[in-house]
């Protein structure tokens, strides 16, 4: 994922938190938040150690950064700061799994149809 699609800064992430909506799958929550003067979509991944160990949740961060990635095309539009947070099951998940979760939480959020 482009460096331009990345939200990084923790101001970033309370202001999707606070300000944002969100819905759920199992394995992801996704929260979204349209900045008035947004250039293009931002992601940022939060993973509990709740999730599992190190390796575990790198690995939950690279399927979901692969994910944006794939959907990108589509996203391209859209001009909003998401936030994934991982769920526990997540841990279990293969490439899959993952793309079609977040595929049916931004087709619920109505940014991909």
């Amino acid at each position: 994922m482009r460096a331009c699609h990345r939200l990084k800064a923790t101001r970033d992430f309370r202001r999707v938190f606070q300000r944002g909506r969100s819905a759920a799958t199992a394995r992801f929550v996704l929260y979204w938040w349209t900045p008035p003067r947004a250039e293009t979509f931002r992601v940022g991944i939060s993973v509990s150690k709740k999730v599992g160990k190190a390796v575990v949740r790198n690995r939950v961060k690279r399927l979901v950064r692969e994910a944006f990635q794939r959907l990108e095309p589509e996203l391209e539009t859209c001009r909003a700061d998401f936030v994934v947070v991982c769920r526990p099951p997540s841990a279990d998940a293969d490439f899959a799994d993952v793309l079609e979760d977040l595929s049916k939480l931004l087709r619920r959020a109505k940014f991909v149809v």
